[in-house]
């Protein structure tokens, strides 16, 4: 018969050393022998970590589960293969209920059963699942940003804080260990008569009666130290559900406590085992946070400092007495010092005695080093930025970003955050320049590389688009991110049916991309097949909402289609979205022009322009929506600044020559219209006639537009 406990040791450290086949091995002999809830969720375990997820889900589902632990990995199973049904039923649907079965796993059951709320479109749902899970953990960093994402106000002071009588996750397993005192037994056989023999009681040796429940029974055991990488809760259960929580690098495990020579029986000692666990608690915990590479507890506490711990005993041993046979001498009157020792030690053990009440009072811990806090205040400030860059006031998102301290400005996550705030902004040279120090720097690093390839795309760098396209799909060619690069790349070239093809491999590698599917749609939009356009924005919307580039482009469609008023509604939601875009205004003033509500398009018009001074379309479409409401010398003004800055644009000419034809200055108007013919034969050959024919001048709606 194969021995249960040391197979589920080994595969937990398989796992831990990432041999899966190893461990699935092992795992499966022992499945094979035991058929229990168990052991099925220990071989699930090794199949999720090896990939293999259908295997994973098809035995978990198979068999009635009442492990938390296996009810959660069976939702994870069920979400990667699209099975959103059957994780919402694993979860359970009770927020309140799910938070007190999962236990420390709650937070993160929770923040998965957002997740399916959110697939199903049931947001507000999702966000009060982030919302609990938030204030069970205030380091789920992940679900502050999945709430700030989907719209939702949440003020980081409020949530990256530790409410003690919450968060105890990392150490509640000791705490309820020391608290439960009066299930601790202690087994006679197991300590041995010699007195001359120490025993430490330490985390490694805190061992468990049942292989798969959580027990509070403490049996003290003679172990070597063990040289190696081993948890601090590592002896509390053979299968531990998290193996590598807590690794910390030990040569020696901590002594917590040393029965003196005078202790009678292990009764007597019981008690104060209880109150040097309790003691060392907090220890421990700052153990896990503290950033050193060793855990030290402390030494043990010397004998001379517990010559008069025990009120019974009236004997004194010599510290550095080197005989192998210990002789106990009765004491003599001590002297005046020995009375002021004796004193002070009994002061100092009386404080023990109350610190050790204090914490019997108080099971939960909350940090008392500055190494928490510190992470908490670097989470606040990290949470304003990314809440202001959520929302989409870049300016203000910029200015947090860069008041961070510099170690942290300094990493990728934080750069990337900052250049495509810049994008944001439309200040796509700012962000190019960021980006490409980030490839510099971490040539290896895919995220935001798609925001980078669209500002390559509107700078017009076909040379280093084309680079970064190629670099990234030899990197990893399973990422949707290289394709998108690739198709912006394709796209710059005017290769529509190439673009088309590598967005419509980016959408397939990872179809909750909402990005991806707003790219395929511009492109399908750029070729004139509307309605593929229209489905891809639709399709995109539906996975994130607030993509205000997939609300513009539905604008945009139908503006080509003359659909103006639609255009409106939709050119609003972006705008809901994103205020302080000067292009999704200049598009609503279009939309307005077209409607006939002059008036309110040049004032739309002229906040475009103030957001975005540096945008030349914003301009161009000010000057045209001046031209068309009858006021061609207010026109002039932006166009000679567009011809400056833009000198090779035959637009700009054309539109002169229309303003100067309106002015009556023919002979200038003539010679715009050449000039825009030179710079383009093609395109502008029929908008000088239009110029030039007088039943013509006073369309409405402009071509050039």
């Amino acid at each position: 018969m194969i021995v249960q406990e040391p197979i589920q040791v080994i595969v937990w450290d398989c796992l831990n050393n990432y041999e899966y086949d190893n461990a699935i091995f092992l795992a499966e002999r022992l499945h094979a022998e035991v058929a229990s809830e168990e052991t099925a969720f220990l071989l699930g375990t090794c199949y999720y970590r090896a990939g293999r997820v259908n295997e994973a889900h098809h035995l978990l589902q198979n068999i009635s589960l009442t492990l938390p632990q296996a009810r959660f990995l069976l939702a994870k199973c069920s979400v990667e293969l699209k099975s959103y049904k059957d994780a919402e039923i694993a979860l359970g649907t009770n927020l309140d209920i799910v938070a007190s079965e999962f236990g420390e796993q709650a937070p993160y059951a929770l923040q998965l059963l957002a997740k399916i709320y959110n697939i199903t479109e049931r947001r507000s749902k999702a966000a009060e699942a982030l919302r609990k899970a938030l204030s069970l953990n205030p380091f789920m960093w992940k679900s502050f940003t999945l709430l700030c994402n989907m719209g939702e106000k949440v003020d980081p002071h409020n949530v990256f804080q530790i409410n003690s009588t919450e968060f105890t996750f990392g150490v509640s397993t000791l705490v309820n260990l020391v608290s439960n005192s009066e299930n601790i037994s202690f087994v006679n056989s197991n300590i041995p008569n010699n007195t001359n023999m120490n025993v430490n009681v330490t985390p490694n040796n805190v061992t468990t009666r049942t292989p798969m429940t959580m027990s509070t029974s403490i049996t003290p055991e003679i172990q070597a130290p063990v040289k190696r990488m081993h948890s601090v809760f590592s002896g509390m259960a053979p299968i531990p559900f998290s193996p590598s929580f807590g690794m910390l690098p030990m040569e020696e495990s901590p002594v917590l406590y040393t029965p003196t020579l005078t202790d009678s029986n292990e009764q007597k000692a019981l008690p104060k085992i209880v109150n040097s666990l309790r003691a060392h608690v907090g220890q421990l915990k700052d153990a896990v946070f503290s950033p050193g590479p060793r855990c030290t507890l402390g030494p043990a506490p010397r004998r001379s400092s517990r010559l008069f711990s025990n009120n019974n005993s009236s004997y004194s041993v010599k510290e550095n007495n080197k005989s192998p046979s210990r002789k106990f001498v009765a004491p003599k009157s001590p002297s005046r010092k020995s009375k002021q020792r004796t004193a002070k030690n009994i002061k100092t053990t009386t404080d023990t005695n109350e610190r050790n009440k204090s914490i019997e009072t108080t099971p939960t811990i909350t940090p008392k080093n500055n190494n928490g806090l510190a992470l908490l205040n670097l989470l606040k400030e990290l949470g304003d930025a990314y809440k202001a860059l959520s929302f989409l006031d870049c300016k203000n998102a910029i200015k947090m970003f860069q008041e961070i301290p510099p170690k942290q400005q300094a990493s990728p996550w934080v750069q990337t955050m900052i250049a495509r705030a810049h994008y944001e902004l439309a200040q796509y040279e700012a962000a190019a320049k960021i980006f490409s120090e980030i490839r510099k720097q971490y040539p290896n690093r895919t995220e935001g590389m798609d925001i980078y390839s669209t500002c390559l795309w509107h700078l017009q760098r076909e040379a280093q688009l084309s680079a970064l396209a190629q670099e990234l799909v030899e990197l990893n060619r399973n990422d949707s991110i290289s394709w998108l690069a690739a198709g912006n790349c394709f796209s710059l070239h005017k290769e529509r049916e190439t673009a088309l093809k590598f967005f419509k491999r980016a959408v397939q590698i990872d179809p909750d991309a909402a990005y991806a599917h707003a790219l395929l749609g511009h492109e399908y939009a750029v070729a004139e097949e509307t309605d593929k356009a229209l489905s891809s924005f639709r399709t995109a919307v539906s996975i994130d909402p607030r993509n205000y580039v997939a609300w513009f482009g539905i604008a945009t469609v139908y503006a080509r289609q003359e659909r103006w008023k639609a255009s409106e509604v939709h050119i609003r939601r972006a705008l809901a979205i994103h205020p302080h875009s000067g292009v999704l205004r200049c598009q609503l003033g279009l939309a307005q022009a077209a409607l006939g509500k002059m008036d309110r398009a040049i004032a739309t018009l002229e906040r475009a322009v103030s957001l975005d001074t540096e945008n030349p379309l914003c301009r161009f479409h000010r000057a045209s929506v001046l031209l068309r409401a009858g006021r061609p010398q207010d026109a002039l003004a932006d166009l000679h600044h567009l011809k400056d800055i833009a000198p090779r644009e035959s637009l700009v000419y054309y539109l002169l020559g229309k303003v100067h034809n309106k002015l009556g200055n023919s002979h200038l108007a003539l010679m715009h219209f050449s000039w825009a013919t030179d710079l383009d034969p093609k395109g502008t050959g029929g908008h000088i006639k239009e110029g030039f024919d007088p039943s013509k001048q006073e369309d409405a709606p402009e071509r050039s537009s």
